[in-house]
């Protein structure tokens, strides 16, 4: 994790000025550093017991004249280096992106043409390396960093010279070799000589993991990992066999080396000259654009102060008393919040210039200081370099393998059983209005990334990764709001994040990263048996008359299946096979409407009892040629006119439909390009909404007819997902608060929405959905957080953050954020 420099830390090497830590690698330390130039570099030291062994000199000597040999668009270029000082040291090019490890931790598995651009991105790195003479040895996830301009390999600290005997011993000692676990080769596990063929079985392995976000081999211990790698199969399932990818991956993972494809045939079988720039969607786009290197007020990446004061830690007490505490490096809370009061924003017309953007806070020293911290997120998209493992081959097999990788570790290095340990680590905060309350940070250790954030009343659960399988599963940790001490966690699912998750009735269903029902205040699992199949195969769920609903695929060919069971003991259950691919329901009291997919053949919407799974009416105006586009809506009744349900068709056209018999009162074409995916129906206050095609409208529920519209950015940075997965406006007591562009938020009363309550500027991208606590919206963008009045949108306060929040909430006490991956925070409300 990026820090500042320790007190014995050098100030320079090879008249490159140090400026911070950026991690440690296999060789040893590593830094942040600005050539005389003023290049950014990333310079790799040696350890001391390295440094004494004469051959290990004169090995890294061969090697960094080869390395600097090393040109391509797809490698990070070794600039410099001092294989003769005391301390040998190797710069190569500082490249600010996210590891693909991180980026499949962000979006999830790549598409398999995705898949297949990476392929022939790494292919061109390995033949450039490979040109210059030397073998990469340790291709990894970690060692390929996504780049605003692609992905890149970097890394080449325990690159080998080709054609060097394995005899000779590697960059350790006699007999031993560096590599990671789950992507070495066989030959580099059993001791044969190494060469480009290696860098490919670790080619193959990456791919297979950037397709499925685990490891050809699986997760385990070192010795499980490199059993399975020398004599077993790989594990390719969920890897595309579209365009020949599987076949490909499976080829590169040949026990045998020269039963490998050469990386000419790699490239040739994945090149394309129309392949997708996959690197710029989202959300990798937003990471890759935020991951730059931290400037000092004089341009360096750490302040002079921060140079040289000695990074202090702190011992903080672990979430549950399961284990030893956990040691973080202490950070400052963020710095009080701007209070300084501003003129109330005037109402705007809709199309009147919104107001500039305020001006930042006066150069104080505390935020001079906040400033150079380092940042969570951009530390977490710099430790590529910070997790390696030193792995022997000597004859002795694997038990001395473990045996040799203990014995020679450091001294304060040698690993310990976590298994027990919370993965979260909690410092408290203060009481004061608009104070950090609590922050609950993520052990380095553990990598990954916390993916998302829910309020439950007096709870708050985070999802982060698995203490001890990083490849696989996650956890769920529940803490109390009021102070962030630990309720319970529980482990499961899969490496994505939940998109499903919700409270209902204080039960928590996760039917994609938790297999029960679990009680959100004491974390006991409800018995609900059999409610979804396993983590990931349910569509969506919704809970109607007492009763949970989940929609789920089963089988080889994914077919869909309706199950139904009562809440919270799970009784009664009911189960409906052989139904359409329906779309998440809307829900009037025991009434479910379930409209298929678009992509499925099924004709018109089913109304289906929650209580007893029977159907009660069909609408069948939803023909071949008008299918839904989004999750359909509830309009609660409004005077004498009866509950409806609104739904949208990909031909823009909405139907209103009677609760009771399926009639269709009411339809209108709208004026808005609908699209799956982009586009949602919801409601406030009565009144009806629909977002997509850039346009948010208001419609009125008994006729359908449209009361006003507005420009809007989309729906990711509008309207969070809900329980159950689809997604709901931002909305309180009728007034509705969302983005109309990029940089501006907007409030309008839903009512009489033809005028904004007001808008609000924002000079930074990144948006997330607003969240609304008591009568203030809580808005991030970039780095900062602000609380505005909900009616008036007067700036109450206005926090700095040290990293990105990727996801935010918020109640009447104030809000809760992810930030930049590596921390939750909780924030009291400022003092009104």
């Amino acid at each position: 994790m990026t820090s500042p420099l320790l007190s014995e830390d050098p100030r320079t090497l090879g008249g490159h000025r140090l400026l911070s830590r950026l991690g440690a690698g296999g060789m040893g330390q590593v830094y942040l550093a600005r050539s005389p130039g003023g290049r950014l570099l990333a310079v790799k030291t040696v350890h001391e017991h390295l440094a004494a062994d004469a051959k290990f000199r004169e090995r890294f000597r061969r090697e960094a004249t080869a390395a600097r040999a090393v040109t391509g668009a797809h490698t990070a270029a070794v600039v410099d280096a001092d294989p003769d000082a005391d301390q040998p040291w190797l710069a190569t090019a500082y490249l600010p992106g996210v590891t693909l490890r991180q980026a499949v931790a962000a979006g999830g598995p790549l598409t398999g043409e995705a898949v297949r651009a990476l392929g022939a991105a790494l292919a061109e790195a390995l033949a450039c390396i490979h040109a210059a003479g030397i073998v990469h040895r340790d291709l990894k996830p970690s060692n390929v960093l996504v780049t605003a301009d692609g992905p890149r390999v970097i890394d080449f600290g325990i690159a080998r010279a080709t054609g060097e005997p394995a005899k000779d011993g590697p960059l350790t000692a006699t007999g031993s070799m560096l590599g990671t676990p789950g992507y070495m080769a066989p030959e580099q596990i059993l001791g044969g000589p190494t060469g480009p063929a290696t860098d490919v079985f670790a080619l193959g392995a990456v791919l297979a993991f950037a397709a499925t976000g685990a490891g050809p081999f699986g997760a385990g211990p070192v010795a499980v990992l490199l059993y399975r790698a020398a004599h077993e199969d790989p594990d390719l399932t969920g890897v595309p066999e579209a365009a020949g990818l599987r076949a490909l991956v499976a080829s590169c993972l040949r026990r045998d080396p020269s039963g490998r494809p050469a990386v000419g045939e790699v490239l040739r079988r994945t090149a394309r000259h129309d392949g997708p720039l996959w690197w710029r969607d989202e959300p990798l786009r937003s990471l890759v654009a935020d991951a730059v290197a931290p400037e000092g007020p004089e341009g360096d990446v750490a302040s002079a102060e921060a140079a040289t004061r000695p990074a202090a830690e702190s011992a903080t007490r672990p979430t549950a008393d399961a284990g030893p505490p956990t040691r973080v490096a202490t950070t400052a809370p963020p710095p009080a919040p701007d209070t300084t009061p501003e003129p109330a924003p005037k109402p705007a017309p809709d199309r009147a210039p919104a107001p500039s953007p305020d001006p930042a806070p006066p150069p104080t020293a505390q935020n001079r200081r906040a400033q150079n911290r380092p940042a969570p997120d951009r530390a977490l998209r710099r430790r590529t370099l910070a997790r390696r493992s030193a792995l022997t081959v000597a004859g002795g097999g694997l038990a001395a393998l473990m045996g040799w990788a203990i014995s020679t570790a450091p001294p304060g290095s040698r690993p310990r059983d976590p298994a027990e340990q919370s993965a979260l680590s909690l410092r408290e905060g203060k009481r004061a209005p608009g104070a950090t309350r609590w922050t609950l940070t993520l052990d380095d250790a553990v990598g990954g990334s916390l993916d998302a954030l829910l309020l439950a009343g007096d709870t708050v659960l985070v999802r982060g990764p698995k203490r001890g399988a990083t490849l696989g599963g996650g956890t769920v940790h529940a803490v109390r709001a009021a102070d962030g001490s630990e309720r319970w966690r529980r482990d499961g699912g899969t490496q994505s994040g939940p998109a499903l998750w919700g409270v209902t009735d204080g039960l928590l269903i996760a039917p994609d990263v938790l297999a029960e029902v679990v009680d959100v205040r004491t974390g006991k699992p409800w018995p609900v048996k059999n409610a979804w199949p396993s983590p990931g195969t349910t569509r969506w769920f919704a809970v109607a008359a007492g009763r949970l609903v989940t929609l789920h695929v089963t089988g080889s060919s994914n077919d869909p299946e309706l199950r139904l069971r009562t809440l919270p003991g799970g009784t009664a259950p009911s189960v409906r096979e052989d139904v359409p691919a329906w779309l998440p329901p809307a829900v009037s009291g025991s009434s479910l409407l379930l409209a298929p997919e678009p992509a499925d053949l099924t004709e018109g919407a089913s109304c289906v009892d929650a209580r007893t799974g029977e159907l009660r009416w069909t609408h069948r105006h939803l023909t071949g040629d008008e299918r839904a586009v989004a999750a359909p809506v509830t309009l609660p009744q409004k005077g004498s006119v009866g509950a409806r349900f609104a739904l949208l068709t990909e031909e823009s056209e909405l139907h209103l439909v009677d609760v009771g018999d399926g009639e269709r009162p009411a339809r209108r074409h709208l004026d808005l390009a609908a699209g799956r995916g982009t586009t949602a129906v919801g409601q406030a206050a009565g009144v009806g909404l629909v977002l997509g095609g850039g346009r948010i409208e208001g419609f009125d529920p008994q006729g359908g007819g449209r009361l006003w519209s507005h420009a809007s950015a989309g729906l990711d940075a509008s309207w969070p997902r809900r329980a159950g997965g689809a997604r709901g406006p931002v909305t309180t007591d009728g007034v509705l608060v969302h983005w109309t562009d990029t940089n501006t938020l907007a409030a309008v009363d839903v009512r009489d929405g033809r005028k904004p309550l007001w808008t609000a500027s924002f000079g930074a991208t990144g948006q997330r959905p607003p969240a609304i606590g008591g009568d203030t919206v809580y808005v991030t963008a970039g780095r900062e957080v602000r609380a505005l009045g909900l009616r008036d949108g007067r700036r109450r306060a206005r926090w700095r953050l040290d990293g990105t929040a990727t996801a935010l909430t918020a109640d009447a006490d104030g809000w809760y954020a992810i930030v930049g991956g590596t921390s939750a925070r909780a924030v009291n409300a400022a003092a009104r």
